[in-house]
């Protein structure tokens, strides 16, 4: 019985670990696109202080709503799954 309770422990702690690694993955790649995304927008728009207000994940990475200093709207920053940024776009005119 004790063999049994041993084995079960220990396939929990693979399941447990596995699920840790998953997350940490998923934060790290979260943590990239905004870092990212607050640089190429900064540098975009020729501004420093952009700030993340939210991030929304896809299917193919992550759309990121940034709000620039002295802009009406917010800037949109999206990502490729490891946090790249691909493209920065004003949701606003002009």
């Amino acid at each position: 019985m004790m063999k049994y309770g041993a084995l079960l422990a220990g396939a929990a702690l693979i399941l447990l670990t596995a699920c840790d690694e998953q997350t940490a993955q998923s934060m790290g790649s979260t943590a990239a696109a905004e870092l990212n995304c607050v640089a190429k927008t900064n540098e975009t728009v020729g501004v420093s202080g952009s700030s993340v207000s939210d991030v929304t994940k896809l299917e193919d990475g992550y759309s990121v709503l940034m709000e620039v200093p002295g802009a009406e709207q917010p800037w949109v920053c999206e990502t490729d799954l490891a946090g790249n940024t691909k493209t920065v776009f004003y949701l606003g005119e002009g």
